[in-house]
């Protein structure tokens, strides 16, 4: 079997209300769609998902698409899609980065194996070690009581943790953790995004004063590349640190891990290269003991199912933590791209758990009138 061509779309999709974290206002979802054709029939479907405002990497949909068109899919067609190292090695050849084109390519790639062998991508990831995932439901920057409302609805559909985005103000970040855990009680997890929002001093004065309300843990309390400043904050309070804008490639999970810069490893599939290069960083986490959680973007139904087989086939991601981007979106986007999209209401009925589609490859049939539909020119 051989590739033989490879499709990419930028699909547009509008959320019904603006979505706000310290990073910027999301308004809509905008990823790239990529097909993998092959010469034995078999097309495998992939997304490149982002997040507004440069928060995690410097490719945009825009970017993304012709990188994959001219640059990344010339090097790979004639290859067979099993040989997942040579094809990241040939496209790492062309350009050092550009992982979200990479991740795009990538789940693609999974998708045509586990159709190729009727097999759902999770077996060939490492097998069933774990169905049910601990999903999480993130909530956008808003004023204290709005977000404590919302949490309360959440928990109310079967939530067992929830994500609080800070970020904007740090007396206001405070009153929206008090108010969030006065309306869900203590059986409630939840754990505090800042998305790089503070320098360091005032991240160890903000989180000691927060660890009252008993914080699952931090993600990100400062700039990506202040890895030396994310390691005085580690040290410095009793709540875990998570890394995510500062984990990208292999190199960067290395050199958080060095420093004790984090407790955790945020993975998210798209940021993170794929489904190939992110079992590479469970496995660093693995040697090192460090608990990996599986983080979603702004991802349609394909991006959330790759997350889910890795979740399910991964150890490290299974380690008691709630993952966001096994979850449906917490952002209210309008639509999918695909036939099937797991819901709230799927959510409520495993009472806070979602599992994987069973495939073949990721499971996911794309609905084509959806795709025309929100397609950008």
């Amino acid at each position: 079997m051989k590739i033989t061509k490879i499709e990419t779309k930028i699909v547009r999709i509008p959320v019904e209300t603006p979505y706000v974290f310290s990073h910027g206002v999301l308004r809509a979802f905008s990823n790239v769609v990529v097909w993998v054709w092959t010469d034995d029939g078999i097309v495998g479907i992939g997304e490149s998902s982002f997040v507004p405002g440069g928060g995690v990497s410097e490719e945009t949909p825009e970017s993304t698409k012709p990188m994959i068109d001219h640059y990344l899919a010339p090097e790979i067609i004639g290859e067979g899609p099993f040989d997942i190292e040579l094809i990241h090695k040939k496209m790492d050849a062309v350009v050092p980065r550009n992982l979200i084109a990479k991740s795009g390519i990538d789940l693609a790639l999974w998708d045509i194996m586990g159709k190729a062998l009727d097999l759902p991508a999770y077996k060939l990831l490492g097998g069933e070690y774990k169905p049910k995932i601990l999903a999480t439901y993130t909530l956008s920057i808003d004023t204290p009581e709005k977000m404590a409302e919302q949490a309360e609805i959440r928990k109310s559909l079967g939530y067992l943790t929830l994500v609080v985005k800070i970020g904007h103000e740090p007396e206001y970040d405070i009153e929206r953790l008090k108010l969030v855990r006065e309306a869900v009680g203590p059986e409630v997890k939840i754990r505090l995004d800042a998305n790089e929002a503070y320098r360091p001093d005032q991240a160890i004065k903000i989180i000691r004063r927060m660890e009252k309300y008993d914080p699952e843990f931090v993600e990100e309390p400062v700039k990506r590349w202040d890895i030396d400043g994310m390691a005085r904050v580690a040290r410095a309070v009793d709540t875990p640190i998570s890394s995510d804008e500062s984990n990208t490639t292999l190199e960067s999970a290395k050199k958080i891990i060095e420093k004790e810069a984090a407790d955790i490893l945020n993975i998210k599939i798209s940021k993170n290269g794929g489904l190939f290069r992110s079992k590479k960083i469970a496995a660093l986490a693995e040697s090192a003991g460090i608990p990996c959680i599986v983080g979603g973007a702004n991802t349609y139904e394909i991006g959330r199912q790759a997350c889910r087989h890795f979740a399910t086939s991964t150890a490290q991601a299974q380690m008691g933590l709630g993952s966001e981007g096994c979850a449906p979106a917490s952002q209210s986007k309008i639509d999918d791209v695909t036939e099937k999209v797991v819901t709230y209401e799927d959510i409520s009925r495993m009472e806070g758990y979602v599992v994987a589609l069973p495939g073949p490859g990721l499971g996911v049939e794309l609905d084509g009138e959806k795709i025309k539909k929100y397609a950008v020119s």
